[in-house]
């Protein structure tokens, strides 16, 4: 196969991707990033700013690559596309840097008032997680079409019902359910790729 240039990456299809990687693996990589680099950087930016330096955050997103390609041979396109693969891989690696850098931290216990001050450790560590879980929910919510987003957040977050919401699109109320077990559906099928159902 002969080298893509660089004008040429962004259209290059994921099966030709996955081809390079094994007979070119120079090349495959090099196409890799060309892609992807913006989707992993994202990623990584958004799990890890604010722990990480931005040096260190484009250091780790070299690791991700690196990884994308130890586990090429897992590249099952029956089981969904190259992006998801490629995001799962980020996503996970991101957490488990996020969970690691918060263990290497080593500080004196505090006593008396600036004690008294600070909450629960638990309380912090649950809320570390669900901001985890609420960005993997808004990466997801994202992924979604816009009706489909801007359904499930009037229905769960404005808290309105489907009778309310078909009134306002103009459709039946049946219909407002179907397609808001429809848009659940897809979003969980997003959240179980990353292990976050």
């Amino acid at each position: 196969m002969q080298n893509i240039s660089d004008s040429e990456v962004k259209q290059v299809t994921d099966e030709i991707i996955r081809e390079l990687l094994d007979s070119d693996p120079s090349e495959g990589i090099r196409v890799l990033i060309g892609c992807y680099s913006g989707l992993v950087y994202t990623i990584a930016y958004s799990k890890l700013k604010g722990v990480f330096s931005a040096d260190d955050i484009e250091d780790f997103v070299s690791c991700i690559f690196s990884r994308i390609y130890e586990r090429r041979a897992e590249i099952d396109f029956s089981r969904g596309t190259l992006r998801g693969f490629i995001m799962t891989i980020a996503r996970r690696m991101c957490i488990d840097e996020f969970r690691k850098s918060r263990s290497r931290i080593v500080t004196e216990p505090l006593t008396g008032e600036m004690a008294e001050m600070l909450p629960d450790a638990r309380n912090t560590q649950e809320e570390a997680e669900r901001a985890i879980d609420e960005k993997a929910l808004t990466g997801a919510l994202q992924s979604l079409g816009a009706k489909d987003r801007e359904l499930l957040i009037r229905r769960y977050y404005y808290n309105q019902t489907s009778a309310q919401i078909a009134k306002e699109w103009k459709l039946s109320d049946a219909a407002v359910r179907k397609r808001l077990s429809r848009a659940l559906d897809r979003l969980r099928a997003l959240l179980s790729e990353e292990d976050f159902s």
